[in-house]
């Protein structure tokens, strides 16, 4: 993976990120983000192709959510990726399509880039996020007092 940081007058940092060929997406996202020490940020924008995508989506509309688990071989066109970092854990969705459907769900591990993968990611600074589980175990975003 290639990287750049680009720092605004406002000392905001965005990082471009390149994956390369066979470069596992969410966990190289998941190592840079610690490396780099983001803790809070927004994944503002991803396009790529992918040799294999795994994923998951909410099959049911009951108060306690269903998930479905899902593995798509590729060539896959990863047409939009967008996302939240919390506490230094990407929460990502994304749409994408092979040459027969088009997917659109959570990003999970174990999805590949085949030619390229491209993210924007801004570190969101003084700030202090959390997700904290409600009843049902879904995890809502908390601002925290420091």
């Amino acid at each position: 993976m290639r990287a750049f940081e680009l720092k605004n007058p406002n000392g905001i940092s965005m990082f471009i990120l390149n994956l390369e060929p066979d470069e596992l997406l969410l966990e190289s996202l998941q190592n840079f983000i610690r490396e780099k020490g983001i803790k809070n940020g927004c994944i503002v924008s991803g396009i790529g192709t992918l040799k294999k995508l795994v994923y998951h989506r909410v099959t049911t509309v009951e108060p306690n959510p269903t998930n479905e688990f899902l593995e798509v071989q590729g060539p896959i066109e990863l047409s939009s990726m967008q996302g939240l970092v919390v506490d230094f854990q990407p929460h990502i969705h994304f749409v994408a399509s092979d040459l027969k459907s088009t997917y659109s769900g959570h990003l999970e591990n174990g999805s590949i880039v085949l030619y390229l993968a491209e993210v924007l990611i801004l570190k969101l600074e003084d700030i202090n996020l959390k997700r904290i589980p409600d009843e049902k175990g879904i995890s809502f975003i908390n601002l925290l007092q420091e």
